[in-house]
């Protein structure tokens, strides 16, 4: 994770003010995600629509051209790196 975060710095995000945003969304529905891309994607561009509205009213005399960029990771592991929403399996 850590080489793609210096590629995004390094070669992808220009030099400009940037933000960052997290969704997180109810465990009872992170596993209809899981297998779901679509939905993923729905969820995704509701989330941006939602961001770009709320950047355009904080500046009004943006250019009406300006556009955002995103970059999204969908984090889908626990700190034990199990699947979301998922207890431990026991190995034996």
């Amino acid at each position: 994770m850590a080489e793609v975060a210096a590629h995004l710095c390094d070669h992808v995000i220009p030099h400009v003010p940037v933000r960052q945003w997290v969704l997180s969304l109810p465990k009872r529905l992170r596993p209809y995600l899981t297998h779901d891309p679509v939905l993923v994607g729905r969820i995704l561009a509701v989330l941006l629509r939602i961001i770009r509205g709320a950047l355009r009213d904080a500046a009004p005399d943006a250019p009406p051209d300006a556009a955002l960029g995103a970059v999204s990771f969908l984090h889908r592991f626990g700190s034990a790196l199990n699947p979301a929403g998922r207890g431990p399996r026991s190995l034996t």
